[in-house]
């Protein structure tokens, strides 16, 4: 049988430490409590907690769990809760339904570490990759609150709200995306097999060719002769997007190129602001302390201009300062939405006041992505049809050069 070492105070009161030899983590965390110990810790000592939490691990390690799983999972645990049934074999239950091999592993093993007497918190947080901090954070503060039920609920809530929002992100991304691999897709197609044809018609007739003409055969020739040094010069362009982005300075400059952008800056300004007030205001409804919940907002953003503003923020606020005056300060923070924050301080129903801000922000966001759906279609089509029609129009005035020739 595995070994686990524990941590546990005696009813005396008393801390101590040392191993215990059982058939599961489950059962020395019954042999300790039925000795009257309160495990403050129990863990698989190193072999056992090999053989025990490796697949757990290494499914966790291996594959990110889909967003609407774990939603799923954070509803049906508070439906459970409310119900009274016990948290260790609410899991067990929900793993059995499980049809993820990947995520029933990870739910086995939080299960496992609840009946052993950890808390759920800690459990769940073991897997940074499956369970989003923000959720860990929740779950604790519910563990001192006593409120369990509630607060999974508004965390299926939230997650639920934070899935949809990406999925708008990801729409109105993907026709430009789309659009645009056609046009490149549809030029080197006209550049590489369509324009070599007419440039040998071309040269046999001696015709004088116009100058879009000549500027297409050169890009063509290029190409085709030296298509090495343009797969070379894409591969260097991905690669050191990829290096950059790795690093503070380039994630900043294409964070800002991102909000500074013609058609899509506002759009990701009132994602960014959307999705920090909904964080906010769920976190200070569940009794988060405040510094605590702008390090999970920092981390939320996912925008390195928005990062440095949560950390003059937290700054501020360890200095003394409120809320809202660094947000004042900040143009990434409508003046509207600071001016809320701070009557919202003033009444006291920050967190109340940071959902209705939630709540505004995330209607004009639905909004944006209409007027920027609205916009993407012109202008993708207008960008389309300008490249074709300047290869149409290259390809056609030689023509009237060659019957020229020929009619001469």
């Amino acid at each position: 049988m595995p070994d686990f070492v524990y941590k546990v105070r005696t009813a005396a009161g008393e801390l101590t430490t040392g191993m215990i030899t059982a058939a599961s983590i489950a059962d020395a965390g019954g042999k300790l409590r039925s000795d009257g110990m309160f495990i403050v810790k129990l863990d698989p000592s190193r072999g056992a907690k090999s053989k025990e939490a490796g697949k757990a691990k290494t499914a966790s390690a291996s594959t990110r769990v889909p967003r609407p799983l774990i939603i799923a999972f954070a509803h049906q645990l508070a439906v459970m809760v409310d119900t009274g049934v016990p948290i260790s074999e609410a899991l067990h239950c929900i793993a059995d339904q499980c049809d993820s091999a990947e995520f029933k592993l990870i739910l086995e093993d939080v299960a496992s570490q609840v009946e052993a007497g950890g808390e759920l918190s800690t459990a769940l947080g073991r897997f940074p990759k499956v369970f989003p901090t923000i959720m860990v954070s929740l779950v604790r503060a519910s563990e001192v609150s006593g409120t369990m039920g509630v607060m999974l609920e508004r965390i299926s809530n939230y997650m639920g709200k934070e899935y949809q929002t990406q999925k708008k992100i990801k729409g109105a991304m993907t026709y430009p995306a789309v659009m645009l691999a056609m046009v490149l897709t549809v030029t080197v197609g006209l550049l590489v097999w369509v324009l070599p044809r007419f440039a040998t018609i071309f040269e046999s007739k001696g015709a004088a060719l116009p100058l879009p003409t000549r500027m297409l055969m050169f890009i063509s020739d290029s190409l085709m002769l030296h298509w090495y040094l343009w797969v070379g010069g894409t591969v260097a362009l991905v690669v050191g997007f990829v290096v950059g982005m790795r690093t503070h300075a380039g994630r900043r400059v294409f964070d800002r190129v991102k909000l500074s952008s013609p058609i899509f800056g506002d759009l990701f300004s009132k994602l960014y602001v959307t999705r920090s007030t909904r964080t906010m205001g769920t976190m200070i409804n569940a009794g988060v302390p405040v510094l605590d919940m702008i390090a999970i907002v920092k981390d939320v953003t996912r925008n390195a201009l928005y990062e440095d503003l949560w950390e003059t923020v937290d700054d501020r606020l360890r200095q003394g300062a409120q809320l809202s005056d660094a947000l004042f300060d900040s143009p990434l923070i409508p003046r509207s939405v600071a001016q809320m924050i701070y009557a919202g301080e003033k009444s006291g129903r920050l967190g109340q006041t940071m959902e209705k801000i939630a709540g505004f922000t995330e209607e004009e966001f639905d909004e944006q992505i209409k007027t920027t759906t609205n916009l993407i279609e012109p202008t993708m089509v207008a960008i389309m049809g300008g490249i074709v029609g300047f290869v149409a129009i290259a390809l056609l005035l030689p023509i009237f050069s060659v019957s020229s020739v020929v009619g001469s």
